[in-house]
């Protein structure tokens, strides 16, 4: 008889574990032969993105997160029009050659396909799904990956805090996926939504901006003409009804990119901000609009879409936060056991 799902589930989780352990185990040391692979591959977008995850994997292997001894690699999918997994695999293949010569054929090569823009889960798309941390358990009921909490602040159930800072009067609803974000003033993040904040360089000037969807939000959903967005759903709400709400107005400016792909992704509605805690605090009032039907106007703000957010992304500095948090919670967890 098939094992039920509840089951097979469970197995999925014990095998899961046992992986871990065994990664555990070789973090921070070389790893005999054949224990771990002799190369790894990531391949990234664009060169932005590669540097980013370059960036990471320095500090991954700095930390000893990693195994050590193998030789680890980012490529850039070459530019120009998408060339799927089959065309980066053999781009990949060249640049080893290249490396290496002939000696590469002799390696145990893991390569990780890494070069989306993460449409589904858009908080990973500036710094990549394959540095996402995961969470393990069972139940999950809610994760805080990386973070730091207030005293005070509220999290409901199954929301996901990550490389965030939650002030005292915060409160997350349920559902709900926070990402990046710095949030020091008493603000109500609703259930079911997205909000992450991303660090962007324009004209050489570091800004932020934070992205806030529905997590039903369909951001893949795109229509080729203006007459047809009205079938395009922001939270629950039709797009043409938010605009109206914030004062944007509806042309060909309104989307970034090719016009023919007119959608969430590349509707320009996030305002830049010159602080990250701003750029959060407007996003929300975005939300707040929308779920009271109450205006909020936009105007006066330069507006970006998620598209051209990812363009203007300024790794280095979402990465500085990241670091300020995680080196943070370290002195704590020092502090902690120095007063045991």
């Amino acid at each position: 008889a098939m094992p039920a799902a509840g089951e097979r589930s469970a197995a999925r989780r014990e095998a899961t574990g046992r992986r871990l352990v065994r990664l555990a185990a070789l973090r921070g040391r070389a790893a005999r032969p054949g224990e771990f692979w002799d190369v790894v591959v990531v391949t990234a977008a664009d060169a932005e993105q590669a540097r980013g995850y370059r960036q990471q994997l320095a500090e991954k292997l700095g930390r000893r997160e990693l195994p050590l001894g193998a030789r680890y690699h980012v490529f850039v999918d070459p530019p120009g029009r998408k060339i799927g997994n089959g065309g980066s695999t053999l781009h990949v293949l060249r640049c080893l050659e290249d490396l290496y010569g002939d000696k590469w054929t002799s390696f145990i090569v893991l390569l990780i396909h890494s070069g989306g823009y993460s449409q589904r889960l858009p908080n990973a798309s500036a710094l990549g799904k394959i540095f996402t941390a995961l969470p393990f358990g069972s139940p999950v009921y809610q994760i805080v990956i990386q973070s730091i909490l207030e005293p005070g602040c509220q999290i409901g159930p199954g929301s996901i805090i990550e490389y965030s800072r939650i002030g005292p009067e915060v409160s997350v609803g349920q559902s709900s996926i926070v990402s990046g974000a710095y949030i020091d003033v008493r603000a109500a993040v609703p259930s079911s939504c997205l909000l992450s904040s991303l660090s962007i360089k324009i004209n050489g000037q570091v800004k932020y901006v934070s992205m806030a969807f529905g997590v039903e939000d369909d951001l893949k959903k795109s229509v080729k003409l203006l007459s047809d967005i009205h079938s395009l759903q922001f939270f629950g709400v039709g797009l043409l009804e938010c605009l109206a709400l914030w004062g944007v107005k509806v042309s060909e400016e309104l989307f970034s990119g090719e016009n023919t792909h007119l959608g969430l992704w590349t509707a320009r509605i996030f305002p830049v901000c010159s602080t990250l805690s701003e750029s959060v605090r407007m996003s929300l009032k975005m939300l707040n609009s929308v779920q009271h039907m109450s205006a909020f106007e936009l105007s006066g703000f330069q507006l970006l879409s998620v598209e051209e957010m990812l363009t203007y992304k300024d790794v280095e500095d979402m990465l500085k936060f990241r670091k300020q948090i995680y080196d943070e919670i370290c002195l704590q967890r020092q502090k902690e056991k120095s007063d045991l």
